[in-house]
């Protein structure tokens, strides 16, 4: 009885070797692929900044030529970070690197001017004497340079772009009856907001 039971019990010996060999193999190629493979993270990267009030109101009432400046600039999307007090830099050439510098590491882009923005504002409503405007004050595009870029920041990739807007208040002149920026006079602090926004895909290394 024992020696009918041989052949069988042999069989199943090379076919749970076969399997163990099958293991081990798949085994070792799931090890070298996970070794072989890098992590990434892709997403809409957003960045947000809004400066409003008396300092908004002395940007667009001021005559010199001054850089936006944030309290706070707000990442969303692959990078989750903000930063106090940054600054968008001053350069009037149509083509140029900026550095955003952050908790989470150095976001460097090269951003291109598409516009520098609508000559007048356009209206958007009037209540009594106040008149509502909207402005764009400056759009363009940018590339992430990720050579430049540190941190959470370091090799990534990707492209967007971005805006700037002005939402404001301001009273008509005496004698005057149409809003228009000529009828009006200088914007007041209340309501007076400027935003920039930035927007585009990013795919970083995690």
């Amino acid at each position: 009885m024992m020696a009918k039971a041989e052949p069988f019990d042999k069989k199943r010996g090379d076919q749970m070797r076969k399997l163990a060999c099958l293991a081990g193999a798949i085994a070792v190629a799931a090890g070298v692929g996970a070794c072989g493979s890098s992590s990434t993270v892709s997403g809409t990267e957003t960045l947000t900044g809004v400066v409003g009030g008396a300092a908004a109101a002395k940007l667009l009432n001021s005559n010199s030529s001054v850089a936006l400046r944030f309290s706070s600039l707000v990442f969303a999307g692959p990078v989750k970070t903000s930063v106090a007090n940054v600054s968008l830099g001053y350069n009037r050439s149509s083509t140029a690197n900026h550095t955003f510098v952050t908790p989470a590491g150095n976001f460097t882009v090269t951003r291109t001017v598409k516009s520098r923005g609508e000559p007048q504002p356009s209206v958007t409503g009037k209540s009594g004497s106040a008149c509502y405007f909207r402005q764009n004050s400056g759009t363009g595009s940018y590339i992430v340079d990720g050579s430049q870029s540190t941190g959470k920041f370091a090799g990534a990739t990707g492209s967007g772009t971005y805006s700037i807007t002005i939402v404001a208040t301001a009273n008509l002149l005496p004698g005057k009856t149409a809003c228009s920026a000529n009828n009006t006079g200088k914007p007041s602090a209340k309501g007076l907001a400027i935003t920039f926004k930035a927007s585009g895909p990013m795919t970083v290394k995690h």
